[in-house]
């Protein structure tokens, strides 16, 4: 029976007992909170999200120079009042400022707080940096494991994760204490970003092997593998569920994925700035906001809230970082509202579905892919230490490819080269890469910004979904 209740599951109450007595990990008691917290009415949940909220205004306004006189001039944080009902009048938040006022963000007391440093590529091309803490990355990582047991997965049932490693490429290993960990806890890593077909073959022949109940991978990296396991008639029958991230859920993937493993996909939103915000509790019926940690605001041209079935700007504050706090962030993307509500204020409840960028994938010479994300990945984070400011990566020909670099400063000796040959170990040793430094890169004509662009034919795209059935010519360049 497919997708059948694994019997002798052995893992389960070591975990348990693992975590609770032994790691005293907290994520389960958040996991158990939160599952409860989104069965409650809506106004208990809202009652709930602005006394959340009030907290981290107040918290920002005593203790993060930034927001100081921000808050105060906009009429929302008056000593210890605060009027939700000015919270839009709070100016937006952007990679710039995080960009360029990264030390008045950070609180005064951030360094009492157990805090870490996370970065990101950046889909808009513009490498940021946050920080965050401990409890940020708990109750983050809880809403994932939530979000998966919606999916149909419990603890210690095998599960696959198909995403990137730049590790894995660079140095060939993703770490021993990896991989102890994933065999604790019967987790399966496969590198989205080694994707030949010699490599299809293998992540197949391991799906037989493992038999994973879930199945998590980026948009476009199972939708590669789906193809391959449909078009070779290859039988995955365990699998109840599939979540996706980092990347556009089109009908056309959504549809393949479905095909290759027999259950529902879920689409799961968010970024390294703000982390996981929102997600599907049923395929299909658009993604629910994650009101207790974060509240979405998506609003049009003017700043005015849109209306459910109206498509704006996304903008993201997030209600558990108190290391550097994230208000109103306009994350980059386009969405459509499914659900608003007015209280605590103007807000999403739930994503219709997001609209926003094309992470373009990239086509080998023997028509296998690479995920744009990758590119940006390692130019935003593995290969920048502050030199570099904006990219724009160009495949113009199967084994040709030109990087657009807005700098800060000169690059480091053989910064350049180690892009080059990094980019050459995923494309292949034949792949001419070029470079070009420049003053701007002009975004398109609906004033978007295009980070990764693919010029050649994409023999994996000839499905019979074209891209114009869901979404018009200016968001396909989104």
């Amino acid at each position: 029976m497919r997708g059948a209740k694994i019997m002798g599951n052995w893992r389960r109450p070591i975990l348990g007992f693992y975590d609770t007595h032994v790691t005293r990990n907290p994520v389960p008691n958040h996991v158990a909170f939160l599952s409860d917290f989104y069965t409650w009415p809506i106004t208990q949940r809202r009652s709930t999200q602005a006394q959340q909220l009030k907290q981290l205004l107040i918290h920002a306004a005593r203790s993060v120079p930034y927001y100081e006189d921000l808050l105060r001039q906009a009429g929302v944080v008056d000593g210890d009042h605060v009027d939700l009902t000015r919270f839009s009048q709070i100016p937006e938040l952007t990679r710039d400022h995080l960009h360029n006022e990264f030390e008045r963000l950070k609180s005064r007391d951030y360094s009492t707080r157990p805090w870490y440093k996370n970065g990101s590529g950046g889909s808009s091309g513009i490498p940021v940096v946050v920080l965050q803490d401990r409890f940020y990355d708990e109750i983050g990582r809880s809403t994932q494991v939530m979000l998966q047991r919606w999916a149909g997965w419990d603890s210690g049932e095998p599960y696959v994760t198909l995403w990137g490693s730049e590790r894995d490429v660079l140095l060939g290993t993703s770490g021993w204490r990896n991989r102890l960990s994933n065999f604790i806890r019967n987790k399966t890593f496969l590198n989205s970003w080694c994707m030949s077909q010699l490599d299809l073959e293998r992540y197949a022949k391991i799906m037989q092997q493992v038999r994973p109940v879930m199945i998590e991978a980026y948009a476009e990296s199972v939708y590669e593998l789906a193809r391959y396991i449909n078009d070779h008639g290859i039988k995955i029958t365990s699998v109840r569920g599939v979540v996706t991230s980092a990347g556009t859920l089109y009908p056309f993937i959504r549809n393949e994925v479905e095909k290759a493993f027999g259950c529902s996909v879920l689409n799961r939103y968010g970024s390294r700035e703000v982390g996981t915000f929102a997600g599907e509790r049923v395929a299909g019926e658009g993604m629910d906001v994650f009101t207790y940690t974060h509240l979405v605001e998506v609003v049009n041209e003017r700043g005015e809230p849109c209306k459910p079935g109206e498509e704006g700007d996304v903008l993201v504050t997030c209600m558990t970082n108190y290391t550097m706090p994230i208000i109103r962030y306009r994350i980059g993307d386009r969405a459509v509202v499914g659900a608003l509500t007015e209280y605590p204020t103007p807000s999403v409840e739930k994503l219709q579905t997001v609209t926003g960028r094309i992470m373009d994938t990239f086509v080998r010479a023997d028509g296998s892919t690479v995920p744009g994300n990758f590119f940006m990945h390692f130019l935003g984070k593995v290969h920048n230490d502050g030199w570099l400011k904006k990219t724009q990566v160009i495949q113009t020909d199967y084994n040709s490819i030109l990087i657009k670099l807005i700098t800060e400063a000169t690059p480091p000796a053989c910064a350049l080269e180690d892009i080059r040959t990094s980019f050459q170990r995923v494309m292949g040793d034949g792949c001419n890469v070029e470079f070009e430094l420049v003053d701007s890169i002009p975004p398109l004509a609906s004033g978007k910004y295009r980070y990764a662009v693919s010029l050649v034919k994409h023999p994996r795209m000839c499905h019979n979904y074209p891209l114009s059935s869901f979404v018009n010519e200016d968001k396909m360049a989104s």
